[in-house]
């Protein structure tokens, strides 16, 4: 049987791309999924003196539901969090939200998708638990994407090739509470600075995978993608500021639905020129149940950022 193979994969701490496989496996055509799974990121934290590496990672949730052989809907959320002490000393709070849907279309060996996500990076800075003195930066993203591929059978292998678009609104607020003793210096409570713009960025993706049959239930998948990124449009305080988004995600699912979630290019920010390689594994337990691994690297950013996911999933 033919069977459609959703392998979203994320770009490290960038953007999310869907890609469509066509691959040959002993299941039903048409299925629903859910996956569980958790997975950590990489995000640098700017302050003054020095870069903080921060490893924030967490549990996610998608669904995934074929209504015929051509339409399919998915959804995903996902949290994030981690805390560090810089050298500065400055104590580092980081939790990530991110949660979106998708709708495609498969037609043969085309396939379309549009996708809505929504997103929230919030990152506290405090001296000391004593100290009075804090300062939040929070980053909110609302961005549209849409995607347009066409995969193939070669021999045992499928093989892929994507191209799609995302337009991003960003909302970012930067608050400073000052102590009494700031205010005493004639600095008021709050200082708040409000940054909003938006941003439009294309990407390119191919992709290859192969199945291994063990019995009529039970297989291997194994896949690479490489995804490029071009920010068409941006504004300096987005490249230049190092504000990193929540979309920053790698996780697992079937290949059913692989990382499909909402199946959106995610915001980015930072690098406007940048790629990544992912890698993943799936293994087939049986027809309903499997469990995946994924692993990606950015190449030529910044900080050539890694992530990792690992999944449980269950179609029925």
């Amino acid at each position: 049987m033919i069977k459609y193979l959703n392998n979203s994969k994320t770009c490290g701490c960038r953007f999310l791309s869907s890609v469509i496989f066509v691959c040959i496996t002993p299941f039903s055509s048409l299925a629903n999924n859910i996956t569980v799974n958790h997975s950590q990121l990489e995000q640098y934290i700017s302050l003054p003196d020095e870069e903080v590496l921060l490893k924030p990672a967490g549990q996610g949730v998608f669904l995934s539901f074929d209504f015929n052989d051509n339409w399919h809907v998915k959804f995903d959320y996902q949290e994030w969090q981690d805390n560090e002490h810089a050298i500065s000393p400055v104590t580092i709070d980081l939790n990530l939200t991110s949660f979106g849907g998708s709708l495609s279309y498969v037609q043969d060996n085309w396939y379309a998708s549009t996708s809505l996500g929504m997103s929230e990076d919030d990152v506290s800075h405090r001296k000391d638990q004593r100290s009075a003195d804090f300062r939040q930066d929070n980053t909110q993203v609302a961005s549209i994407s849409g995607l347009f591929g066409y995969n193939w059978l070669q021999g045992n292998w499928m093989l892929d090739v994507s191209a799609g678009a995302q337009y991003s609104d960003w909302s970012i607020e930067n608050k400073e509470i000052n102590s009494k003793r700031a205010q005493q210096e004639g600095k008021p409570p709050e200082e708040i600075m409000i940054t909003k713009e938006n941003t439009l960025t294309i990407n390119a993706g191919v992709s290859a995978a192969r199945y291994w049959e063990f019995t009529q239930q039970q297989g291997v998948l194994a896949g690479a993608m490489l995804l490029w990124r071009y920010q068409l449009s941006d504004d300096e305080n987005l490249t230049d500021e190092n504000i990193a988004s929540p979309s920053q995600q790698t996780r697992a699912q079937p290949s059913t639905s692989r990382n499909g979630g909402s199946n959106t290019l995610r915001a980015t920010s930072g690098d406007d020129n940048y790629g990544q390689i992912t890698a993943y594994l799936s293994y087939y337990i049986n027809d309903a149940w499997s469990v995946d691994l994924d692993t990606s690297l950015e190449i030529a950013s910044d900080n050539n950022n890694q992530s990792w996911a690992v999944g449980l999933s269950y179609s029925f």
